[in-house]
């Protein structure tokens, strides 16, 4: 994904591509100080993402709007937050206030609508300042939601992710997983057998010493998926 910053800040510049470094897809082509800068570079570097600040010495980065490639999408970033309703009437991904942080930045690339419609075969999945890694969805067996974050099971390992729940949904919409409830995603195909747990059911997954524990609404639904 070929990537643009706007800022007039050296510093932000720095800070944002050192966060950037090693996330999948993002390719950070160039940074430009100006408006001037952005305007040429845009038409010359046709960017897929655009990291925007809105002060821009005199100048405003709205401005730089009508001369961006049709289909670039835009995260603003900004020390102000009187602007965020004017980034959304405007389709921006999001809208993060300066200093940016990893947490802050992942939570808004994972808002990113695609620009690959290939269709999806693997996800990565890390949490921030951990370790990436790289799994093939057909061996993903569940998604747990883990308070602002998700857990995701896949073989015999839980791996910590930093996606919500909800975009995990979104993500996942069209591939073979079953919401159960407001925090379980499940491959009901990898599902080896199942027991009484408590109010719920203890599932266990095919070729996996890996089980996870379903609720009592989780339960109902996954006996009604199961006839």
């Amino acid at each position: 994904m070929r990537t643009l910053i706007v800022d007039d800040s050296r510093e932000d510049i720095l800070n944002l591509r050192s966060l950037l470094e090693g996330v999948a897809h993002v390719e950070i082509a160039v940074a430009a100080h100006s408006l001037a800068a952005a305007r040429a570079m845009a038409v010359e570097y046709s960017p897929d993402l655009v990291f925007l600040d809105i002060e821009l010495g005199a100048d405003n980065g709205f401005d730089l709007l009508g001369h961006l490639p049709q289909g670039a999408q835009i995260i603003f970033t900004t020390v102000h937050t009187e602007f965020g309703a004017a980034a959304y009437e405007v389709n921006a991904v999001d809208y993060i206030v300066k200093p940016v942080s990893e947490e802050r930045l992942l939570r808004a690339l994972a808002k990113l609508r695609s620009l690959d419609t290939a269709p999806l075969t693997s996800v990565q999945v890390y949490r921030g300042g951990g370790q990436r890694h790289q799994l093939a969805l057909a061996t993903v067996a569940a998604i747990k939601a883990d308070r602002d974050y998700s857990i995701v099971i896949c073989g015999s390992r839980e791996y910590p992710d930093h996606r919500r729940f909800h975009e995990w949904a979104g993500l996942l919409a069209g591939h073979p997983f079953s919401q159960l409830d407001r925090s379980t995603l499940l491959r009901l195909d990898l599902v080896h057998s199942w027991t009484p747990f408590g109010s719920g059911l203890k599932i266990k997954f095919r070729n996996s010493p890996a089980e996870i524990e379903l609720g009592r609404a989780a339960a109902k639904r996954f006996r009604e998926l199961n006839g």
